[in-house]
C-alpha cells in the first residue's frame, strides 16, 4: 500500500513495506532512488498496510504526514521526523564545519606507492535535512564501522562517507530499545549528528538527493535488526569451508612458497582450509584492469601455461599448483584491485545498453576460477582512500552519489558472478561497505590490525547487518589471537613478513595450534550460528546490549556473544558476566553467578577469557585438518545442564545455493536437570539437504561436577568416562538418554 500527498512542488510518498516497515521519500514525482533502480532492497508487500488518517498502517507500525512533519507511532513511543528545512544555511555550516567540509584527508593505501590526485566539485548542489524530534533520553546503535572506541552512537556527529582505515563500513541505520530504527536510504554521503547538536534530537544531512529514509518497529534490538535485515539483505551464508582458517602468504611469495607452507601446515597438524595469495600473483603490479594475468617469470613464480588453462570450471589441469593444494584440502584466494564501473553492468542488467566498452568485471575473472581459484580478497584500494569528486560513472551519475554505493554494487557483482558461474555459494571477502554489503560478502577491517578498535567496529558492524566480519589476526599477541579465532570467520595475515604459526617462537605457536584446533573443533557450532545469521539477520559476534540489559554491558566493547552461547572477553583484564544466568570459565570449569565481575585469572597461555552460559548444548566434531564437504556423521555435543534447555541445530549441504530455497535441517536438543537427574532428548532432524544421511551418531560430553551413579541410553545401562569434568559417553543415534547422580 502507498499513499502520496503533496508538499511544496514534491510529494511525500508513505510505502508499506512489511510487518512493522514503512518507508518515506520526500522527492519530485517520479524520481527514482539508485537502490531502487538496481533492485537492492526487498520490494514492498503489496497485500499489506491498512490506510488510516493522513497515513498508513501496518502491523506495529503506523506513519502519518501532515505539513511537512512525518509522525510514526509504535507500540510504545510515537516520534516525529521534521521535513522542513528553514535554516538549511546553517546545518550545511555546522556538518561542514563539524566534519571538515565533508572531505576527509586522503591516506596512502598501505603496500601501493602510486601517488594520487584528487579532483574536487561543489557536490553540496542541493542542501537538505531532516530532523528526528521527540526523544526520551535514548541510546542509538548502529552506523556500521563509525566507531573505534565505543558502541553507544549518541553525542558526535557522523560522516557517512566510505574512507580508508576511518569508516570504510558506513551503514546509516540507527536502532534504539525504544523500539525503532531508521535508515537513511540516500547513496550521497552524507552527514548524521547523533544527539551532539541538540541532547534529544537526530539531525540528517544531505548535501544533495532527496529524503528518503524507512522506519523499522520492534520490541528488541534483535527484532529491529532482524526487519533491518529483511528490507537490505540477510547476512550472507558462505561456504562451510570459509569458516575455518585462512593463511594470507607473502606477497612476495611464488608458487613453492605457497606449497611449502601448505605443506608445513598439514606437517604440523594445524587445521588451515585456504590459502591467499597477495597481489604479487600477478604480473602487473597492482593491475586494476581486467586484462590481468599470472606472475609467470623465467623462474615460473606462478606456472599456469596458457596452453594448460582450462576452458571450463572444474577441468583443473592436475599439475598446477592450484590443483595440488585442492587434494590436501586447501582453497585458494587470489587479491583484487579494482577501481571499475559497476553502473555499466547493472544498467544491462535492468535493460539500458550502455558503455559496450566496459565489460562485466565478474567475467575476466573465470579463468582465474578454472585456473583453481575458489574466491577472491577484495581490495577497494582507491574507492576508499577518497574519491576522484569529478568521476562520472556509466549511468550518468557522479563520485559524491556512487562513492558509497558503488561498495555495495561491488560486493553483488562477486556474488552473483560466482554463483552463475559456478554454481556454488561465493567466499570472497572485503573490507569496505555500505547499505547491504553484508548480504554478498564476507568483511574484514582492512589495514587495521587485530586490535580492540577493529572489535569495536565488528560488534557495530553486526548490528548494521554485516555479520561475517574478521580482522587481521595478530599472531603475537595473545589478546588479539583470542579474539580473532572467535570471530565469524578468521585469517592470519603474513603478507609481508613472518606471522607464519612455526615462525610464531616457543610460546606462541602452542597458543596458536590450540586455538585453531579449538575452532575446527566447534566449527558445527559456529556454522549452525552462520545459518542462524543468514535466517534471522542475528550476527555471529553479538554485541552485548542486543542480548542482555544489564546497564554496565549497554556501551561495552570488550566482551561479547559467541553465538548464543560462548561469552568471550578480549584486550581487558575484567568482565561482567550478565545477570540472571550462570556462567562457567571454559578454562577452569569454575561457575560463577551472573551479575559478577571478574578481575584477573585468565591463563598465561591464553589470550582473554571464554566463558559458557550454563544450560549450553554446543555441537563439536572430530579433530579435521580442513573442512569437508556433505553430512557431518558423528556430532559430539558438549553438554552444560542447567534446568532446562534447548537448542537448534541448524545444518545444510556447506556448498551448493539450495539454501536460498531452504534446503537445510534443524535438529531440537534438550537437555533437563532437576533433583540430580539430567535427561537428555535428540529430536528428529527436520528438513532436508543434498547429502544428508541417516547415519548421524552422538557422543555426549556432559559437564559435571561429580561423578553419576548410571548413564542409560534409550533403555541400556552404558559405560561412561569421567575426567573430573566432563562424563562422556556414547548414543549412537539414540534419541535419549538419562544421567543419574
Amino acid at each position: 500500500m502507498q499513499k502520496e500527498f503533496s508538499f511544496g512542488e514534491k510529494r511525500v510518498l508513505l510505502t508499506a513495506y512489511s510487518d512493522q516497515i514503512i518507508r518515506v521519500q520526500y522527492s519530485a514525482p517520479g524520481a527514482e532512488s539508485l537502490f531502487d533502480r538496481y533492485n537492492l532492497l526487498t520490494k514492498p508487500d503489496e497485500t499489506i498496510g491498512t490506510e488510516v488518517e493522513n497515513g498508513i498502517a501496518v502491523p506495529g507500525l503506523t506513519v502519518t504526514y501532515a505539513d511537512g512533519i512525518v509522525t510514526f507511532t509504535t507500540g510504545r513511543v510515537t516520534r516525529t521526523v521534521d521535513l522542513k528545512n528553514p535554516e538549511t544555511d546553517a546545518v550545511k555550516a555546522y556538518f561542514n564545519e563539524t566534519l571538515g567540509g565533508m572531505r576527509p584527508e586522503p591516506k596512502q593505501i598501505i603496500g601501493e606507492d602510486a601517488k594520487r590526485s584528487y579532483g574536487t566539485v561543489d557536490f553540496q548542489q542541493n542542501p537538505k535535512y531532516f530532523t528526528v524530534r521527540g526523544l526520551e533520553d535514548e541510546v542509538f546503535y548502529g552506523l556500521g564501522a563509525a566507531n573505534t572506541d565505543r558502541l553507544i552512537l549518541n553525542g558526535k556527529t557522523y560522516l557517512q562517507r566510505v574512507v580508508y582505515q576511518a569508516n570504510e563500513m558506513p551503514v546509516p541505520f540507527l536502532m534504539t530499545k525504544a523500539g525503532y530504527g531508521i535508515l537513511c536510504n540516500s547513496t550521497w554521503w552524507h552527514g548524521v549528528d547523533v544527539c551532539a547538536k541538540k541532547e534529544n534530537e537526530i539531525l540528517w544531512y544531505l548535501p544533495d538527493g532527496d529524503i528518503d529514509f524507512t522506519v523499522f518497529a520492534g520490541d528488541t534490538l534483535a527484532d529491529l535488526l532482524e526487519r533491518f535485515t529483511y528490507f537490505t539483505g540477510r547476512p550472507a551464508l558462505l561456504p562451510k569451508w570459509a569458516h575455518g582458517l585462512a593463511f594470507l602468504d607473502q606477497y612476495t611469495a611464488d608458487q613453492y612458497e605457497v606449497m611449502r607452507n601448505a605443506a608445513q601446515f598439514r606437517a604440523s597438524k594445524l587445521p588451515c582450509d585456504s590459502i591467499s595469495l597477495e597481489p604479487g600473483w600477478m604480473e602487473k603490479r597492482y593491475d586494476f584492469s581486467v586484462n590481468k594475468k599470472w606472475s609467470n617469470g623465467p623462474r615460473g613464480k606462478f606456472l599456469i601455461e596458457e596452453w594448460a588453462r582450462s576452458k571450463e570450471y572444474g577441468k583443473i589441469d592436475p599439475n598446477f599448483f592450484t590443483a595440488a593444494l585442492a587434494r590436501y584440502g586447501f582453497k585458494l584466494h587470489l587479491w583484487l584491485c579494482c577501481q571499475h564501473d559497476f553502473t555499466a553492468e547493472e544498467e544491462r542488467r535492468i535493460g539500458n545498453e550502455v558503455a559496450p566498452e566496459i565489460p562485466d568485471w565478474f567475467d575476466h575473472l573465470k579463468a582465474f576460477m578454472n585456473d583453481g581459484a575458489s574466491s577472491f580478497k577484495l581490495d577497494p584500494c582507491h574507492t576508499v582512500d577518497n574519491a576522484d569528486e569529478g568521476r562520472i560513472y556509466a549511468n550518468g551519475k557522479g563520485d559524491p552519489e556512487m562513492h558509497n554505493l558503488i561498495q555495495t554494487i561491488f560486493m553483488r557483482d562477486m556474488y552473483r558472478g560466482s554463483a552463475e558461474y559456478t554454481g556454488k555459494r561465493p567466499m570472497h571477502h572485503y573490507c569496505g561497505g555500505y547499505t547491504g554489503t553484508g548480504a554478498y560478502a564476507a568483511s574484514n577491517t582492512g589495514d587495521n590490525g587485530g586490535g580492540l578498535p577493529t572489535l569495536a567496529w565488528t560488534l557495530s558492524c553486526g548490528m548494521s547487518g554485516i555479520s561475517n566480519v574478521t580482522c587481521d589476526m595478530d599472531i603475537f599477541k595473545k589478546a588479539g589471537l583470542h579474539y580473532c579465532f572467535f570471530t565469524a570467520w578468521c585469517q592470519l595475515n603474513s603478507w609481508y613478513g613472518f606471522s607464519h604459526p612455526w615462525w610464531a617462537g616457543e610460546e606462541m605457536e602452542p597458543i596458536f595450534e590450540y586455538y585453531d584446533k579449538l575452532r575446527y573443533r566447534i566449527l558445527p557450532y559456529i556454522y549452525s550460528t552462520a545459518i542462524t545469521a543468514n535466517m534471522t539477520g542475528m550476527p555471529v559476534c553479538r554485541a552485548m546490549p542486543l542480548i542482555y540489559e544489564d546497564e554496565a554491558l549497554q556501551n561495552c566493547i570488550t566482551q561479547y556473544m559467541f553465538g548464543e552461547n560462548f561469552l568471550v572477553g578480549a584486550f581487558a583484564d575484567e568482565i561482567t558476566l550478565p545477570a540472571g544466568h550462570t556462567w562457567i570459565d571454559y578454562w577452569t570449569g569454575k561457575a560463577y553467578k551472573g551479575g559478577e565481575t571478574i578481575k584477573g585469572g585468565i591463563p598465561a597461555n591464553r589470550g582473554g577469557y571464554l566463558f559458557v552460559k550454563a544450560g549450553a548444548i554446543i555441537p563439536t566434531d572430530e579433530p579435521r585438518q580442513h573442512t569437508v564437504p556433505g553430512d557431518t556423521k558423528h556430532i559430539i555435543l558438549e553438554m552444560y545442564p542447567c534446568g532446562a534447555s534447548y537448542y537448534d541445530f541448524y545444518e545444510d549441504d556447506g556448498e551448493t545455493m539450495e539454501f536460498k530455497a531452504g534446503k537445510r535441517a534443524c535438529t531440537r536438543i534438550s537437555m533437563v536437570e532437576a533433583d540430580g537427574i539430567c535427561n537428555i532428548g535428540i529430536g528428529d532432524r527436520e528438513g532436508e539437504f543434498k547429502g544428508m544421511t541417516d547415519e548421524r551418531v552422538y557422543t555426549a560430553r556432559v559437564f559435571a561436577s561429580e561423578k553419576p551413579q548410571s548413564v542409560t541410553v534409550g533403555e541400556t545401562a552404558v559405560d561412561f568416562d569421567f575426567d573430573g569434568q566432563f562424563i562422556t559417553f556414547e548414543l549412537g543415534n539414540a534419541k535419549e538418554a538419562t544421567i543419574v547422580f
